[in-house]
């Protein structure tokens, strides 16, 4: 018997936009007209994948009616089979959230927000999931109740314990790692180690053998302006990533750099499709502008292929019906590509 592949998309923070944009992916694959719709359909029917929504009933009924949305919400019990997978939104309820006093715009909701993802991870550790699809998360309001969240890659990656995560964005020309993550500015330099670097330099070689069929080198770019001029603006591409990149080397894992970020992503980025970049900002600055919807963050390094829009919960759109759904259909696309 052909093995199924149960996709679940989270929904994300109920008071953004998240609950449009579920209900209009779902509306979109039902209609299958877009060239990226065809070929998630496509996909699904290859892997024989069923997909499956966390969340909550009343917020997706409110989105169906601001959206002008047929497609019912139907809620199941399991990750039960599906007569026609495209006919309906099937919905793990995760939340009960009372619509009478229900508010767009504002961080309220981080029980809810954590509840959907929980009930990911415990499917996952079941190994009832090949992949987990997550809308956005508003970190004040899911930190509220968990004091210290700091986004869906760490938390995930302590759940499921992994030994070694890395927050990735896949863009149509090539795959960008960062050392690292969610922390300020001022901290980064701290978190980058010889023995990090060389570990994000060797599993972005293996993601790439997975994703382009091939090892391809890495570009790795500098911390420091202009990749440090030699010790003259900074110090720790000479101390800290030159020697994690000769030690990747010996160890297999080709890789090209320091680069300069700067002048990076002018020219030279089209001989790469793997690139780490040291810090947050540094390596998106340069995707989220290039690739507006159709990035997706991919977390490397978990038991479970994860995937992500690219944005946040949209409160300055909320329930108005503007939210766009092609960031959740590439997030879509691209987990049903990067399962194994």
């Amino acid at each position: 018997m052909k093995r199924v592949e149960n996709i679940l998309v989270t929904m994300g923070d109920p008071a953004g936009v998240s609950g449009e944009v579920v209900v209009k992916a779902f509306a979109a694959l039902a209609k299958h007209k877009t060239p990226l719709v065809k070929a998630i359909r496509f996909l699904m029917e290859k892997r024989a994948a069923r997909l499956f929504v966390v969340g909550d009933r009343g917020v997706l009924e409110q989105a169906r009616g601001i959206t002008r949305s047929r497609l019912p919400v139907v809620p199941v019990l399991g990750l039960e089979a599906l007569a026609d997978p495209f006919a309906q939104i099937a919905l793990l309820e995760g939340s009960r959230i009372n619509m009478s006093q229900f508010r767009y715009g504002v961080p309220a909701y981080g029980a809810e927000q954590l509840a959907y993802l929980d009930r990911a991870i415990a499917l996952a550790k079941r190994k009832d999931l090949s992949a987990i699809v997550t809308g956005p998360v508003n970190k004040e309001a899911v930190d509220k109740v968990l004091p210290g969240f700091l986004g869906h890659t760490g938390y995930l990656a302590e759940k499921l314990k992994a030994k070694a995560e890395r927050m990735c964005f896949l863009t149509p020309d090539y795959l960008l790692a960062l050392q690292t993550t969610h922390v300020p500015l001022q901290k980064v330099s701290e978190g980058i180690s010889k023995s990090g670097v060389a570990k994000s330099i060797a599993m972005l070689v293996e993601a790439g053998r997975r994703r382009f069929g091939k090892t391809l080198p890495v570009a790795v770019l500098g911390l420091n302006p202009h990749a440090g001029e030699h010790g003259l603006l900074g110090s720790e591409e000479e101390r800290i990533i030159g020697p994690a990149m000769r030690h990747a080397r010996k160890l297999g894992n080709p890789c090209d750099g320091p680069f300069p970020a700067d002048s990076f992503f002018i020219d030279r980025v089209r001989r790469y499709r793997l690139i780490l970049a040291m810090y947050h900002d540094q390596g998106l600055v340069a995707v989220k502008p290039a690739y507006p919807r159709v990035s997706v963050n991919v977390t490397l390094g978990l038991p479970v292929v994860r995937t992500s829009v690219d944005h946040g919960s949209g409160y300055d759109i909320a329930g108005q019906g503007k939210a766009d759904e092609t960031s959740l259909l590439s997030a879509l696309s691209a987990a049903l590509e990067l399962i194994p």
